[in-house]
């Protein structure tokens, strides 16, 4: 079985000082992380700037916003480039608790041919349209 070689990518849009924090968190994992800036106009890449010695770390900064879905595209292909075989998709306003970074990655070595995905868990104050979404 070949071996895995999982990264974590972040994907932001105008996320702001709490950028970093998450960033900082994914790192604290001891794992190799990705930041897709997709055209933020909040200063995001000089947020990023105390974390720039980091080896583990690598960011892309987008001139243009062009969603989500394109940063992540855009971050996925970059990391397949890089050698990278599995991508975790955290998002970076620091919902996802970097602690499961781990976990995470043991399934998708595991089961190296699955696609892992987390289900969401909310509290009674989440709106409607975000737990229905």
């Amino acid at each position: 079985m070949p071996e895995s070689r999982p990264v974590v990518l972040i994907p932001s849009y105008n996320t702001g000082p709490i950028l970093p924090t998450t960033v900082a968190a994914a790192l604290a994992m001891d794992v190799p992380v990705r930041v897709v800036i997709d055209g933020s106009t909040d200063g995001s890449p000089e947020l990023l700037a105390p974390l720039a010695g980091d080896s583990r770390l690598k960011v892309w900064a987008l001139e243009k916003n062009s969603g989500k879905g394109s940063a992540v595209l855009y971050g996925t292909k970059a990391a397949l480039e890089e050698g990278f075989t599995h991508v975790l998709c955290m998002d970076a306003d620091g919902q996802h608790p970097a602690e499961l970074i781990p976990r995470y990655f043991g399934f998708s070595a595991m089961y190296p041919e699955a696609a892992v995905f987390g289900r969401p868990v909310f509290d009674e104050s989440a709106p409607a349209l975000r737990v229905n979404g």
